[in-house]
């Protein structure tokens, strides 16, 4: 049999630069492979009463891709994990910016946020 090829490749780069602090990293070519077809794309509305993050159409999870689509200063999104009634966030994301993490099963993911925030989710099966 022919081998496994990835088939998602990322590239990430954060460059920061502020009065004399200036950092850099770039990760270039870091691959995965989906061993699923599957992909759960949503965009949510949040506020100050935790909504589901769905993966029930997905047969194992994946990597999540998240960015917060506010773009007022003021629009925090928050991502955590169902924890006996309340949420234990674990990223919180300001207007604009971006988060990606793999997903673990049988976890249920929710975000709360500034009330209007919208954050976009795509979530890759595998």
């Amino acid at each position: 049999s022919s081998p496994v090829m990835p088939d998602i490749s990322y590239n990430v780069a954060l460059k920061l630069d502020k009065d004399y602090l200036n950092n850099s990293v770039s990760v270039v070519n870091v691959t995965a492979t989906m061993s699923e077809v599957g992909m759960n794309s949503m965009t949510l509305a949040l506020s100050t009463t935790p909504v589901n993050i769905s993966t029930a159409n997905l047969t194992r999870v994946g990597l999540a891709f998240l960015r917060n689509l506010s773009t007022a200063t003021a629009s925090t999104a928050t991502i955590g994990i169902s924890a006996g009634g309340s949420i234990a966030g674990f990223c919180t994301l300001r207007a604009g910016e971006p988060a990606i993490f793999r997903m673990s099963a049988g976890k249920d993911y929710q975000a709360i946020g500034t009330a209007g925030t919208r954050l976009r989710v795509d979530i890759t099966e595998g």
